[in-house]
This record gives C-alpha cells, sequence and structure tokens, in this order.
C-alpha cells in the first residue's frame, strides 16, 4: 500500500507569532502586528503547500492528468504574482506612508524581484505545454522550482519579520494598515476569480495550529459554501492536486497514492 504523503514539504511551513505568543506563558500580548503578520503567514503558508504539492506531484501525472495539473500551477502563479502585485500597489506604500519613511520596504521590493523571472519561467513552460509547444516533463518542473524555491521561501519568512518590526512605529501610528491590508485581500480575491478561490480552498488546512485559523479566511458563510461546495465540484479537476481537501483537512496527495483520493462528502 502506497505510503502517505502530505504536502507539508520539502518548503516549510511558517508558525504563526501569534500561536507563538499562545504558547510562550511570558509572550506580551497579542497586538495588532502579530495579526497582521500571522495572517500574512497563513497566505505565505497557502503558497508553500500549493508549492510543495506541485514540487511532490510534477514527476508523477500521468498523460490523461496533465491538462488540470497545468491549470493547478497557473492557479499558484496567479495568486503568488496576484499577491505580490498588490503588497507593491497598496501595502508596501502604505506601510511607508504611515510610518514617515520612504524606502523602508525596498528590501521586499527587491526580493520580489530576486525570483520573479525564474517563476515566469515555470508561467512560460506551462503556458508552451499548454499549447503543445513542449511536451510536459515532471522533471523539469522541479527543475524550474529549484531556481526560485529557496529564495522565495527566504523572502516570505522574511517579510514577517519586517511586518513584526513595524511595532516601533507604534499602533496609534499604524493603525490604517491592518484595513489596508484587508482591502488589498479583497481585491486580490476578486482578482484570482473563481479558478483561483477554489485553489486558495485547496491549500488552506483549517487544523492547523491546534484548529486556531478555522475561520480564515474571512468570508460570509454563504461564500464559504459556494466555494467549497458549488465552485469546487465545477473545477475538482484541478483542486484534486491541492494540499487539503473540500473541509479544509490535508489529504494524501493525489499524484502520489494509489489511485484518485475519495473526497469526504
Amino acid at each position: 500500500m502506497a505510503t502517505s504523503v502530505y504536502a507539508d514539504h520539502p518548503f516549510k511551513l511558517m508558525p504563526t507569532p501569534a500561536y507563538l505568543k499562545s504558547k510562550d506563558p511570558n509572550a506580551a500580548k497579542l497586538d495588532m502586528f502579530d495579526e497582521l503578520a500571522s495572517e500574512m503567514a497563513l497566505v505565505h503558508n497557502a503558497l508553500l503547500r500549493g508549492l510543495n504539492s506541485i514540487y511532490l506531484q510534477a514527476p508523477h501525472i500521468v498523460p490523461a492528468d496533465e491538462k488540470s495539473f497545468i491549470t493547478y500551477i497557473r492557479g499558484w502563479y496567479h495568486t503568488l504574482h496576484t499577491h505580490h502585485k498588490g503588497e507593491e500597489s497598496d501595502m508596501f506604500p502604505a506601510i511607508e506612508e504611515l510610518a514617515g519613511e520612504p524606502g523602508i520596504m525596498a528590501t521586499n521590493r527587491e526580493q520580489h524581484h530576486a525570483f520573479e523571472d525564474a517563476v515566469d519561467s515555470l508561467k512560460k513552460y506551462i503556458d508552451a505545454v499548454d499549447q503543445g509547444k513542449e511536451k510536459y516533463s515532471g522533471p523539469k518542473v522541479v527543475e524550474l522550482v529549484d531556481k526560485f524555491g529557496a529564495i522565495l521561501v527566504q523572502h516570505l519568512e522574511d517579510e514577517i519579520q519586517t511586518l513584526l518590526g513595524l511595532r516601533k512605529y507604534g499602533e496609534e501610528k499604524m493603525a490604517k494598515l491592518m484595513a489596508v491590508v484587508h482591502e488589498e485581500g479583497q481585491k486580490g480575491m476578486k482578482e484570482v476569480g473563481l479558478v483561483g478561490l477554489v485553489w486558495i480552498w485547496a491549500n488552506i488546512d483549517f487544523e492547523f495550529e491546534d484548529g486556531r485559523w478555522t475561520n480564515w479566511p474571512p468570508a460570509p458563510a454563504p461564500v464559504r459554501f459556494l466555494v467549497s461546495q458549488v465552485i469546487w465540484r465545477i473545477h475538482g479537476g484541478m483542486a484534486k492536486f491541492g494540499a487539503a481537501d473540500r473541509q479544509g483537512k490535508m489529504k494524501p496527495l493525489y499524484a502520489l497514492s494509489k489511485g484518485p483520493q475519495s473526497e469526504k462528502k
């Protein structure tokens, strides 16, 4: 019987500052910076689960699944691209304006540019496969991810520390930042579209950190039902490669399991 493989490696998921503080009896009270950095860590972990699921499954994709797997990789790319575009257009400028220090987010911007060409190479490759200009190769996908994976992970980790570092400016001065971030997140959700929402849902673990985040991302119950129960069924061919099932529970990766996984109803 095949060993169950989950999307928790090779790129390590990051703990949220809120969870770490909850485990430390000597930690200071949670503040807006812990909350902001924790929400960002949850976004980053969805991207990391997605990248792990691509990396681990790519060499095991059978011809019948190539099209849907390409759609899945494209979902990861668009989610990452939308996230970083929103940061550069909304969040980073807001941080600099509220802090009164132009350029303090320059390092984070530069980190985006450090890996974007390599990420774009993955996108160009899957587009070429989709158009019949290239043949699908699992090892090729892994090779392309290896060119940016470590740099991307370092950026995602560094950004959490950058957000925590904003504490030095004080909550009063940075009070409007949380609203800016939430607004940027809502814009991003609209931009990724229905397929993107299903992709994101397929890479959220509701049991992460002892189930602390079961209500994240914040969305009305009808929207959560629509994504997980209706739209998911339409795009199930893509979503089956995700780290989690429709109930937000981590599942053995589809392409590494013995036969398709039967999801919980």
